[in-house]
């Protein structure tokens, strides 16, 4: 989720605006967005994320989700819904 940044000055006076917008539209009763990387920006980021971290790898074929379980990536496998 992008979080729109705070630097205090008058040219913030729109940031609750814009935070309660991004989170309504990223993090709702609807569901939630799951960042989309590729697999370098995955393995990049993993090292720095906690365990129940996941993400949408985009560049797998076919994309796939893929989760930080214990220190290691792991891909989930999917089936059809419903």
């Amino acid at each position: 989720m992008q979080v729109p940044t705070y630097i205090k000055n008058e040219n913030q006076e729109n940031y609750h605006e814009e935070l309660n917008q991004d989170i309504q539209d990223n993090l709702s009763n609807n569901g939630f967005v799951i960042p989309a990387l590729t697999t370098a920006q995955i393995i990049n980021s993993s090292a720095f994320m906690p365990d129940g971290t996941f993400w949408y790898c985009t560049d797998h074929s076919p994309p796939v989700y893929v989760g930080l379980i214990s220190g290691s990536l792991v891909q989930f496998s999917t089936t059809s819904f419903p």
